[in-house]
């Protein structure tokens, strides 16, 4: 059985967190950014384009 996970209210933990998760939002965007880029090349070694 798993421990319920308690979320720590204090200003640092709820900072820690907002800052977390801007950054998991930069490097999503940055990843689907980046697909368009390497299928393009994936494709252009192939010789599909």
């Amino acid at each position: 059985m798993e421990k319920e996970k308690t979320q720590c209210t204090c200003p640092e933990c709820l900072k820690r967190e907002k800052e977390y998760n801007e950054m998991e939002e930069i490097n999503l965007a940055v990843l689907i950014a980046l697909v368009p880029v390497l299928t393009v090349t994936l494709f252009g070694n192939i010789g599909l384009f």
